[in-house]
């Protein structure tokens, strides 16, 4: 699932680096964007494992998330779509 975060405390591009470093080493998320001007990270996570990781580990490194949005659920698929979706 696809998550944006509103993140406290960043400034630069030094901080940038820093949270691309610390959440590259979690699994079960990937990083798509980070915007310094507007403070914001776009992320891919699997499950709440991986958000909650996100949000802690965030948190340990001084750039706490403020807010964020997901989606609550999967989008739901007809029976037909499921037949022709590739597993990667």
């Amino acid at each position: 699932m696809k998550a944006l975060a509103n993140i406290k405390n960043l400034k630069c591009e030094k901080g940038k680096n820093t949270i691309l470093r610390n959440l590259s080493r979690i699994m079960d998320i990937c990083v798509i964007d980070i915007d310094v001007e507007n403070g914001m990270l776009n992320f891919l996570y699997i499950d709440s494992m991986g958000l909650n990781n996100v949000k802690q580990e965030m948190a340990r490194i001084g750039f706490p998330i403020q807010s964020f949005t997901a989606p609550t659920s999967p989008p739901l698929r007809s029976e037909q779509d499921s037949m022709y979706t590739t597993a990667f």
